[in-house]
């Protein structure tokens, strides 16, 4: 008798860590990469098959989930065109240089209100590491994750609307075309 529980028991537990690493393998498989489904949903576009993306940057350990978090996707050469041609027809993708707003924002500077006053921004991207990136496309858009961004217009983020935020909350990509390479900012302040 206790020879069949012993045996039953090893059978069982080989039978459920066979069905277990089944289970994992299949969801490894057809996983798909975290910034690039981040950057899909977000930003409402289907990247190019084969597109890789790697986390240059991520302090998203903060109170209330903020954070900064910098992405790179890196396109084969198919994909590349294919992404290329998608943004050149959108209207909603904008040539660089940035806007002035998101200039001051990103890469630091100091920004002058209607009433002369001048205000001074750092700029994100020192923090960092995104280099400056001179020809190409980028699209700002508000995190629909936080209900306050919701109100304002992240798409057309004027000087006034910036210099009255007390806190961020959006996603910026940023198409480097001399690189090939696509940049997504991810800031909640």
């Amino acid at each position: 008798m206790k020879k069949f529980v012993l045996f039953s028991v090893v059978f069982l537990s080989l039978i459920l860590v066979s069905i277990l690493f089944a289970i994992f393998s299949f969801s490894l498989l057809f996983s798909q990469d975290s910034g690039v489904k981040e950057f899909e949903e977000n930003f409402n576009i289907r990247l190019p098959r084969g597109t890789v993306s790697e986390k240059i940057y991520d302090d998203y350990s903060g109170f209330h989930n903020d954070g900064v978090k910098l992405y790179k996707f890196v396109f084969t050469p198919k994909g590349m065109k294919s992404f290329v041609s998608y943004i050149e027809k959108q209207k909603d993708w904008e040539k660089l240089p940035l806007s002035q707003s998101y200039q001051a924002l990103i890469y630091g500077g100091e920004v002058k209100d209607f009433s002369g006053n001048v205000t001074g921004f750092g700029g994100f991207a020192k923090e960092v590491g995104l280099p400056k990136i001179s020809s190409g496309y980028w699209k700002a858009i508000g995190d629909k994750s936080v209900i306050t961004a919701r109100f304002i217009d992240y798409e057309n983020l004027d000087i006034k609307t910036l210099i009255n935020l007390n806190s961020y909350d959006f996603y910026l990509a940023i198409y480097d075309t001399k690189k090939g390479i696509l940049y997504m900012f991810h800031i909640n302040t």
